[in-house]
């Protein structure tokens, strides 16, 4: 038998989970409902002071005097368009795997009424060989979350892929580091962080990290001095010192150059519109893959050093 005391929270979760504007329900309904789902049995009254109280603490629940029939929350803390973006987005992530994608669009799926799920047609589909098979990835970010509001270290195993398709420790030694922040890039989440030994931030993706520990020492460089601002315009989740970059593209490329470099990135058209001068500030390994990708649309005039090194790449490449 559940306590007098949680009545304000049975109330809340059948108006979010039995109403609304095409389902209300009357103070007989609720109690009903009320008796049948948690046992508990308030009077009439009872139930008017409950969702008095729960309009004082704002929640938007439309009243008899406003429909004429009953109640009904008409706001809720998701709609259907809200969890269709959260569910696909849930899918889409690689770095989550295939069992913590199911438990999270269950979660998301519960907070739409029943009415809802039953129209629910989960209609998308999840590219389970994409998945990753680390299970230890929502650890990780809770770890790695709270080491860098500690301003302490961590310690970790850092995995890739072998030949069997099975995710092996690179060394056997763990990695040190200084984090900082986690960026999501190229559609896989990072840490951004600065080695033991190093003195420049570098992206390590949180997927491929396993038995990461908090470790009590203090960092070895500050986020102050951590030269964080090399990051705003990483591109494939390389960092490095930004130079000025340039590059003369078709005008095919401009949506692909602004997704990737950002709106405030200088384009100046030519040849009547027909291609654009695209200038800003990146590192150029991260420009290297973006330009090889876009070969056919982006030509790189600077720097001249990455410009000559795609140049090489193509000359030395299996399909010359």
């Amino acid at each position: 038998m559940i306590s007098d005391k949680s009545n304000i929270i049975c109330v809340l979760r059948i108006l979010e989970d039995y109403s609304d504007e095409d389902h209300i329900l009357n103070a007989r309904e609720i109690q009903d409902k009320m008796s049948a789902i948690y046992g508990t049995s308030p009077d009439r009254r009872t139930v008017y002071g409950l969702i008095d109280a729960l309009i004082g603490l704002g929640y938007d629940i439309s009243t008899h005097e406003e429909n004429g029939k009953g109640y009904y929350l008409r706001v809720k803390d998701f709609d259907k368009a809200d969890i269709r973006l959260l569910t696909d987005a849930v899918r889409s992530f690689e770095y989550i795997s295939k069992s913590q994608t199911d438990e999270l669009i269950e979660k998301l799926v519960n907070k739409l009424s029943v009415y809802e799920r039953k129209r629910w047609t989960g209609s998308s589909i999840i590219r389970t060989d994409k998945k990753s098979p680390n299970s230890q990835v929502f650890l990780n970010i809770e770890l790695l979350e709270q080491a860098i509001s500690e301003k302490k270290k961590v310690s970790f195993i850092y995995n890739d892929y072998d030949y069997d398709k099975k995710l092996r420790p690179r060394r056997p030694e763990p990695y040190v580091a200084d984090p900082y922040c986690m960026v999501v890039e190229s559609e896989h989440y990072y840490l951004v962080m600065i080695l033991e030994g190093k003195d420049k931030p570098s992206f390590y993706r949180i997927d491929m990290m396993r038995d990461i520990k908090i470790l009590d020492e203090p960092l070895t460089i500050s986020r102050k001095d951590a030269d964080l601002d090399s990051i705003n315009k990483v591109v494939y989740a390389h960092a490095g010192t930004p130079e000025p970059i340039k590059l003369r593209c078709e005008k095919v490329a401009l949506r692909y150059c602004l997704e990737r470099f950002g709106l405030d990135i200088i384009i100046i058209p030519e040849n009547n519109g027909e291609s654009f001068i695209a200038s800003f500030s990146a590192p150029p390994q991260g420009v290297l893959y973006w330009a090889l990708q876009q070969m056919q649309h982006v030509e790189v005039l600077e720097p001249v050093a990455l410009r000559e090194q795609i140049k090489d790449i193509v000359k030395n490449s299996a399909y010359i």
